[in-house]
């Protein structure tokens, strides 16, 4: 009985890693980042006065 509880939970453990470091990277696509929040790549609106 142990044995199956064992292989069970190894299983588990073997698909998890799986899927979070194998499956989702190679179906997931890449993502771009843009550098600001409203992606436009301006720091202070419309123009960048250096305050950052």
């Amino acid at each position: 009985m142990q044995d199956i509880l064992v292989i069970i939970t190894f299983a588990a453990a073997a698909g998890y890693l799986l899927k979070k470091f194998v499956w989702t990277p190679l179906f997931e696509g890449k993502q771009s980042v843009s550098s600001t929040a409203d992606g436009a790549k301006t720091k202070c609106g419309k123009n960048d006065c250096g305050c950052h």
